[in-house]
């Protein structure tokens, strides 16, 4: 076989460091679950405000979107459960990040796979999103695909027993 001494074969040995790669994903899990539990409690911080605060801080921005020309069609039920709705997915998806990038180090089939669900479930909200015209969900879905690409790495499969 020509690249039987092909570095990916090294990440077979149970005594293999982990591979820079899946390193990388590593941090950038943690660093987007972070990002998403501390982006719950912002929302949080949101939803702790009074139903008369928010509603003036609604009817502020209403009346700069009538100066512009844009009817808001927003009330406070609706921008509460909105937030409601924030406080929860952007909590589970950092919960999870973390608690995935915790179990990288094990070096199971499951701990591989439930990266790759993760992330292509991640990668598909954020496609839809940018396919229903939210430009700045490009920037995480570069993330998503780049953990997917080095996940899916020889050396990262070889060194979760998957070559």
């Amino acid at each position: 076989m020509p690249d039987f001494n092909a570095p990916h074969y090294e990440a077979l040995r149970p005594d293999a460091p982990m591979p820079k790669r899946v390193s990388t994903v590593r941090t950038l899990m943690y660093i987007g679950g972070v990002c998403g539990i501390l982006m719950s409690l912002l929302f949080v911080m949101g939803l702790s405000a009074s139903p008369e605060e928010m509603q003036a801080a609604l009817d502020e921005q209403t009346a700069m979107a009538a100066e512009q020309g844009v009817a808001m069609a927003f009330d406070l039920d609706m921008m509460r459960s909105f937030m409601a709705f924030g406080v929860v997915v952007t909590g589970l998806y950092g919960a999870l990040s973390f608690f995935i990038a915790s179990r990288l180090r094990n070096r199971t089939v499951g701990v591989f796979w439930a990266t790759m669900l993760f992330q292509g479930v991640a990668g598909g909200i954020l496609l839809w999103g940018l396919l229903g015209g939210e430009i700045l969900m490009i920037v995480p879905l570069g993330f998503a695909v780049t953990m997917l690409g080095f996940m899916w790495a020889k050396e990262s499969r070889a060194y979760y027993g998957l070559l």
